[in-house]
């Protein structure tokens, strides 16, 4: 396990969801200590960069109807063309290098260890550039008149 570790103790208590203590064994109560650190940390970072979930599009009437089929409206698929369109348009205005590595990435579904593999350079600078084309995507859509959220 990473990160700072519970202190040794005689006894680990979980606490249920009716409030009930329940005694557990050390690697028991580490796991669950550390699924709760991971839960807080994409909680954490869903609010800092705005993540989209399905369960978040479906809740706010997304593109998916309760029974999990594609809707066919008319106005939601004209909304989603033409969103794309823009998309496509944002991607010209980037350089050719910028806008083959978010093909690689989102389009393709690559990793970014195999893109790094790909264009000959580490990870990091992947992580690196993705970030940095992000951000100039954001500025661009931005300026189209689209901002941030799903679509």
């Amino acid at each position: 396990m990473r990160g700072k570790k519970p202190k040794e103790r005689e006894r680990y208590v979980l606490r249920m969801g009716d409030g009930s203590l329940v005694e557990v064994s050390r690697e028991v109560y580490l796991e669950w200590y550390q699924s709760r650190r991971r839960e807080k940390y994409q909680i954490e970072r869903n609010l800092k960069y705005g993540v989209c979930s399905l369960d978040v599009i479906e809740e706010n009437g997304g593109f998916l109807k309760k029974d999990g089929h594609m809707r066919n409206e008319p106005e939601e698929d004209t909304l989603k063309k033409l969103c794309m369109e823009m998309l496509q348009e944002g991607l010209k205005s980037l350089s050719e290098q910028d806008a083959y590595l978010i093909h690689l990435l989102f389009f393709e579904e690559i990793t970014i260890k195999d893109a790094a593999q790909i264009c000959g350079c580490s990870r990091k600078t992947i992580q690196n550039r993705r970030k940095r084309i992000l951000e100039q995507l954001r500025e661009i859509m931005g300026e189209m008149g689209i901002a941030g959220g799903c679509f």
